[in-house]
Formats: C-alpha cells, structure tokens, sequence
C-alpha cells in the first residue's frame, strides 16, 4: 500500500515540477499530510481507519488530476485500477464496493460537466467514445479486482488458520513438556522450576517455606487388584484433593508413579505446616469412588524446611524423602519433619545393606532352630528355623537388625532363598541320621512372593535335596495374604500341591479375617507371643487366646503357642485346649548340632530355661 500510494503521490509531485501548478504542489502536500497521518492512526492500532482514509484520499487526488489536467484522457486515469488493488488489501470488501461507486460517478461526472462545457480537454464527438472507455476499463478493471479479493481473502482465511492452528499447537505442545498427561498438574520440570522461583523469592524475603513429599501407602495393590485404568483415576482424584486442600499460591506438582510434591509458600511457623500435612492426610484418607467400587486411600508425607533444612530444591527434595522413609517405618498415613539424626540413621542403613550383600555372596548366615512341642507330654513334634547372621567384626547381628533392612532392600528373597534351601538340607542330614522326623518350619517374608519366585525356589530346594514335603511347613503372616489374595490363593495351592503345610505367624495380631483361613487351606494358627506373655494378667487376653483357639478347633487346624515362658502359662494353655508351644520354657534356639542332641535324647521339654524369647 506504501509503495502505490508513493507511485501515486511521484506522478502528483512529477506534473508539479513540469507544469509548475500551484494546485498540484498543494495536493501533494495535502497527500503527504494525509500519509503521515494514516502512520499515526496505523502506530495506535486503528489500522482500519488508517487505511479506507489512505484509498479514500489516494480516490479524491486523482479525482483532482483528472479534473483539473486532460479529463478522462489524462493519465492519472490509469491509477484507479492501481488504487482499488491497494483498497482490495486494506478495506473490507463492501468499502470496496463503495469506492467503486463512487470512480464511476466521479468518471461519469467529469465527463457530463465537459458536455456541460464546465470544462474543456477534448473534442465534444469524441468525448462519449472516452467516456464509454473509460467506465468499461474501470468495470473490468474493479471485477478483476473484485476476484482477487475473494482469492486473496480466502487464502488470508486459510492462511490465518493455519497460523492459529500452529499457535494452538504450539501452547499445547508447551503445555504437555510441563504438565502431567494423566493428573493435569505440572511435572517434574514445571514443579521444579516454580519451586526453585519460591524459594528464591524466599531468600530475597527472608521468608520461609516447606516442600511436603507425599507418597501414596499401597497404591501397587490398587493397580493389580483392579486395574491401572482404576489406579489412573485413583491418582486423578488424589491430584484434585491435594489441589483442594492448599492455597492457590503454593505448589503441588507430579513427581512420577504414586508420588506427588508440595510446596507451601510464606510459612509462618512449623505448626503451619503440621496443620497442612494433617489436612492432606484427613483428605487423602477419605473414601473413593472408582469405577463402581469403594477404595481407602491413604499416604505418608516427609516435610523439609527452607532454610533449615536446605537452601536450594535438590537438598529440600532429598530430605523430604528421607523423611517419607521414616513416616512409613512409623506405620505410614503420618507425616515426619526432617532432622539431622535421619540422616545419620541412612547412612548406617547403607552400610547395612552393603554388609549384608558382602554375607549372602560369602554365606554369613547361620540356621538355628526353636523346639515345637506337644504341650501335654513336652515331647519335640517340629521346630522353627530361625536365620542368624554372624559378621565378621561385629559378631551375632539381632534378627530385628537386618530383617526389616533385608526387607526394604527386596534383599530378604535371596537370604529367603538359602534359608529354604539349607532348612531342607538340614532337615534331610536329621533323618539320615536316623532321628525321628519332625516338621521343620519356615517363615516366609511378604516381600518374596513380590519379588522373588517362591514356587520356584520351594520347588528347587525339595528337588535338590529329595525331601518330602509334608516335612516342612511355611510360616506366612496375615497381612501377606490379604495383599492381591487373588494371586495369593494360586500361589498357595501351588505349594500346597508339593505336600507342604501353610501355618499362619503372629495370629491375633493382623486383620485376624475367618474367610481366608479356609481360602488358603491353612493348616495351622501360631497364637503371637504378646496374648501369650499376658495369658495370666488378666481376662481380656485370655478370651483372645481362648477364641482362637476354639476357631482353630472348628476349622480342623493345630495350634501354637509362642513365647511360653513359665509353667504357670503352659498349663493354662493346656486347660484351654492349645495342642503346641515353643518358648524358653522348652528351649532357646539352638544351632544345628546343639539341636540334634535334643533329638536323640527324645526326653520331655519343659522346665524354664531363661527369660526372653530370642
């Protein structure tokens, strides 16, 4: 449009200088003017004004020219074409239209006041001839004009939404690099980038802040027992109340799986904080409604605090996570503050486990082995293997030590593994020896059917040592088999089917539920050792040992009694029906050897030996 409406104004400013026309050199100033101020319009955003004023003014000088030079065969005449091609790219479609309108009149009225004699520029015969040119190469000339509007709007319209359609792809690829596809909130990038900008605007404040790490407790058995459709909406309606439950300045983003962060800006003290971390506990733990099913939820949430407990993400992040470590060691849907001593505990963790690594490569451990007996005659009927660990410069390490340790590493499936394996070899050698057989218990960790293969590992152990199964049982706890009983009850009647017994450790103390007794064919309830120790002290405890006792008599299944330590308690024991018992009473656990004099003596157990069960 710059470029015609300067030609345009270059023809004025040409017949300026060569016929010296004092009315020309004022439309061009005019012109200019009129440019200048269509810049002006233009720089202020009303574009559309600026440009029907630029064609309208740019229409009215050739106009001029026309009528004051040749007339209709001046040759201004042929900048009507050039200025409805500027006005198709500027103006609206209908102000084209006008303008052509109003070349036409203006053609036929320079050409009726010429007949008029209000002006002169050619012979009065020719004058019709010029006229019926001139109106025939403006109608071509605005129909011509007409079609490349059209083309050339549409293919602005195509072109404007293909741009638009880039720009909704773009913001919505922008949108994606940082926010979770599932829950909507920000990820790990975004979470982390807003994160960062809080904690710098608290150290510009001097201001506080804390970073909440929540991990979802159990949130595995949602995902296998109903399905990771199940488990996505699951975290879709965790993400919204964890959302609902802080202020719109603070953050909550996505860390990945079950693990969600959240961070409270403008903290004024810790009881702050507390209270926002029992509010998320008391909405996470309250009912969902997924799928047409009813599911409790829980978490564990580890607090860090800006400045004290880092200045920048990665360390606030870091103790943040250690912190959920102990809030689930605490019995999860807690939250824990970090302080200094859990790092000092994670350390020694480390070398724990890298120690306990070292002992399953150079077969640290040791078996030994508690009595079962008949409560009535005292005489051996089994025993439990106990696993043992004796390091190198550190001696007889506790079982309550480097179990729980073995078990949150997954380490516990390979000492699992050598413990099946040296029991059934233990078991094999006693009876090539000629000692009457027993049933040698073994306890397994809920951690090995998770990540180990214990029908794999049973099955090697019996196979390469040829013993039967009906020689050895396994000791399972109640919270293993409520997780996926489902996939449980298969598992079970698998080893079931090498002859083996199923006994249940610690009865009393789980969910205690009568249906899965019977789903899981279990064979025997071992009474916990806390019911037992309190048999005598009071009334409660004994209806507890009483009622299971007279549920496993209904259900057909054996009986014992854990930590007996008295004489007192085993005759109780006997009067209420319980058929075994192990304990110091009888006999400590002992080591292989030591147990096998037991054996051959075949005398009755029964008089204390000590204090505390080991």
């Amino acid at each position: 449009a710059s470029s015609i409406t300067g030609v345009g104004l270059s023809i004025i400013t040409a017949r300026s200088i060569l016929h010296g026309n004092a009315m020309q050199a004022v439309a061009l100033t005019v012109g200019i003017a009129t440019m200048l101020l269509c810049h002006w319009l233009n720089r202020r955003g009303r574009t559309a004004a600026a440009s029907l004023l630029l064609v309208t003014t740019l229409t009215l000088l050739v106009c001029y020219l026309l009528w004051i030079g040749e007339g209709l065969r001046d040759s201004a005449l042929l900048m009507f074409p050039a200025v409805l091609i500027t006005a198709a790219l500027l103006v609206t479609p209908s102000e084209v239209a006008g303008l052509l309108v109003g070349i036409l009149l203006a053609v036929l009225g320079i050409g009726g006041a010429t007949l008029m004699g209000w002006r002169v520029d050619v012979p009065p015969d020719e004058l019709p001839d010029r006229m019926l040119d001139s109106i025939l190469i403006l109608l071509v000339s605005g129909f011509a004009v007409w079609l490349m509007i059209g083309d050339l709007r549409r293919l602005l319209e195509r072109l404007r939404v293909q741009v638009e359609r880039y720009r909704e792809s773009q913001a919505n690829l922008t949108y994606l690099s940082q926010h979770d596809a599932l829950t909507q909130l920000p990820n790990r990038i975004l979470g982390r980038s807003r994160i960062d900008q809080a904690i710098a605007n608290a150290r510009r404040n001097g201001g506080h802040l804390a970073l909440l790490f929540v991990d979802l407790d159990n949130f595995k058995t949602i995902n296998d027992s109903l399905g990771h459709t199940a488990g996505d909406d699951f975290l879709v309606q965790v993400a919204q109340r964890l959302c609902s439950t802080v202020r719109k300045t603070d953050v909550v983003s996505r860390q990945g799986g079950d693990e969600f962060l959240v961070c409270i800006t403008d903290v004024a003290d810790s009881a702050m904080v507390s209270h926002v971390a029992q509010k998320i506990l008391g909405r996470i733990a309250e009912p969902y409604a997924v799928r047409g099913t009813e599911l409790a939820g829980s978490c564990s949430v580890g607090i860090a605090l800006f400045p004290q407990n880092g200045a920048d993400f990665e360390t606030l992040l870091r103790n943040a996570d250690l912190s959920v470590y102990h809030a689930k060691d605490a019995g999860r849907n807690v939250f824990r503050f970090y302080d200094e001593s859990m790092n000092a505990r994670m350390q020694q963790d480390l070398l724990l486990l890298a120690a306990l690594r070292t002992a399953i490569a150079q077969q640290e451990f040791v078996l030994h082995y508690q009595p079962v007996v008949d409560l009535g005659s005292g005489r051996i009927v089994g025993a439990e293997a106990l696993v043992r660990w004796t390091a190198p410069g550190r001696g007889l390490v506790p079982p309550g030590e480097f179990i729980p340790a073995a078990e949150r590493s997954g380490l516990i499936a390979d000492i699992g593994r050598w413990v099946l394996g040296e029991a059934c070899r233990q078991q094999v050698a006693w009876q090539s020896e000629g000692l009457a057989p027993i049933v040698l218990a073994v306890n397994l960790s809920p951690v090995q059917f998770r990540r180990g293969d214990v029908e794999a590992d049973l099955a090697k152990a019996l196979a390469d040592n040829r013993l039967d199964g009906r020689w050895l049982e396994l000791e399972l706890t109640e919270s293993s088999l409520v997780q996926d009983a489902e996939r449980f009850i298969v598992s079970l009647q698998r080893l079931k089917a090498t002859g083996v017994r199923i006994a249940i450790d610690d009865f009393g103390t789980g969910y205690s539920n009568l249906s899965y007794l019977q789903r899981f064919s279990v064979d025997k309830l071992k009474i916990d050792q806390s019911f037992v120790r309190r048999l005598t002290q009071g009334t409660q405890d004994q209806a507890i040992v009483q009622a299971i006792i007279q549920i496993a008599r209904s259900l057909e299944l054996t009986t014992t009694a854990e930590g007996i330590e008295d004489a007192t308690i085993r005759e109780r024991l006997v009067a209420l029906g319980c058929g075994q018992g192990q304990g110091y009473l009888f006999a400590r656990p002992l080591p292989a050897p030591a147990f096998a004099e037991l054996l051959r003596a075949g005398q009755p157990l029964g008089e204390a030996r000590g204090a505390d069960k080991g």
